[in-house]
């Protein structure tokens, strides 16, 4: 399935553009920041592929779009290359993926006043949002009780997961807004999202963690993506993973993840 999709726009020596450069999602901290100043932590992600494409010879540039937007504008050749979440789904065929950037969690969040059934996968948020099947009354609401609304933040991937388990889902405007409906839902609202983002933004508001619940559902890898009509795809994709395993070799993976971990982006 296709991650919040980070464009790469690869530039020869002398530097002549290729590809034309494109737009992208919107910002997942901490994997991809937009507009950070250069002596800023960019984005966990956007390091990680900048670094591998430097050892490769290369010189990517980013730009931000919406994930389906994304995967039709490298598949049509317009784009060099953008990100998967996961290996597997509808349209990854088309595409030859590279080993594991890193990995991440999706996590379902409510406020602590929810009492239903572990909301752990998405069907079972999909179940819990519906009243149940008639099968399975335990998975049910219980008497008196509303059925839950479910939120993601807009241009979220996992929003096509849901979707595809049957989840009825709002769009809210970023991680923030949606950390503020969940708690002030009192377990009548339900936010999926990646983990890390979510909980960076109850850190920056200084929400309470005791005060929301989480639910993990899965664990996702991020991939480079090229399109496999492109010219030499397969062996773009095997010189990266030579630079990638060389980034595990020697550290600098962890080296990204941990600069991030300890950074707290600016707040309005």
């Amino acid at each position: 399935m296709l991650l919040s999709c980070l464009p790469a726009v690869l530039l020869p020596e002398p530097a002549v553009a290729l590809d034309l450069v494109n737009v992208v999602l919107a910002p997942l901290p901490p994997f991809i920041l937009e507009g950070a100043a250069p002596d800023r932590p960019q984005g966990i992600v956007t390091e990680i592929l900048s670094e591998a494409f430097r050892r490769d010879g290369r010189t990517p540039r980013y730009a931000y779009m919406p994930a389906a937007r994304a995967e039709h504008t490298v598949r049509n050749g317009r784009a060099f290359a953008t990100v998967f979440r996961g290996g597997s789904g509808p349209g990854s065929a088309d595409f030859v993926l590279s080993d594991s950037l890193l990995e991440a969690s999706v996590s379902a969040f409510v406020g602590t006043g929810y009492s239903g059934p572990p909301l752990d996968s998405f069907r079972a948020v999909a179940i819990r949002q519906s009243g149940g099947p008639a099968d399975d009354p335990e998975a049910g609401e219980a008497p008196g009780q509303p059925r839950l609304r479910v939120i993601t933040i807009h241009g979220d991937p996992v929003q096509g997961s849901l979707v595809a388990a049957g989840v009825h889902i709002e769009d809210v405007a970023s991680s923030a807004a949606a950390l503020t409906l969940v708690l002030r839902g009192q377990g009548r609202v339900v936010l999926v999202t990646f983990t890390e983002p979510l909980l960076l933004a109850a850190q920056e508001s200084g929400a309470a963690r005791s005060a929301f619940l989480e639910f993990p559902i899965e664990r996702v890898e991020f991939r480079l993506a090229i399109a496999r009509s492109r010219s030499g795809a397969a062996g773009l994709v095997e010189r990266f993973n030579e630079a990638l395993a060389s980034m595990r070799e020697d550290g600098s993976i962890r080296a990204i993840h941990a600069r991030h971990v300890s950074f707290r982006p600016a707040t309005d």
